[in-house]
């Protein structure tokens, strides 16, 4: 399981707070999402049958590993960017070896203050 492209997010801290969340949400390492979503975070997951929201760390996350891959073989970040509190990443999770069952992502984020703590609000773009 490898998990690819945060070297490309550049030297912004930023950006690499947003990526290593990416990072930790592939692995679904329940402890470091924990520590990045603030107590009163909004997540909203927005799909063709509309929009389904959680609210509070506890909530999130759990609805956030319930949107992830449980054993997925590779990820990559395409992308991580910011501009004041507003940040986005994108990228593909593989879920199979021969490249047939690929799954794409969107998130945009925003955080709590101008400083890359903690996410207020969570949205997350899918078929």
């Amino acid at each position: 399981m490898t998990f690819t492209g945060t070297e490309s997010c550049g030297n912004s801290p930023k950006n690499m707070f947003v990526a290593r969340f990416e990072e930790n949400l592939f692995n679904r390492d329940e402890q470091a999402l924990a520590e990045v979503i603030a107590k009163d975070c909004v997540l909203q997951i927005i799909g063709s049958g509309g929009v389904e929201t959680s609210t509070g760390c506890d909530e999130v996350v759990a609805a956030l590993l319930g949107l992830s891959v449980s054993n997925p073989v590779a990820g990559h970040l395409e992308a991580a960017i910011t501009h004041g509190k507003a940040a986005a990443a994108w990228g593909q999770w593989e879920n199979s070896s021969d490249g047939e069952d690929i799954r794409y992502f969107s998130h945009a984020f925003w955080f709590r203050t101008n400083k890359a703590e903690e996410f207020a609000q969570i949205r997350v773009f899918q078929p």
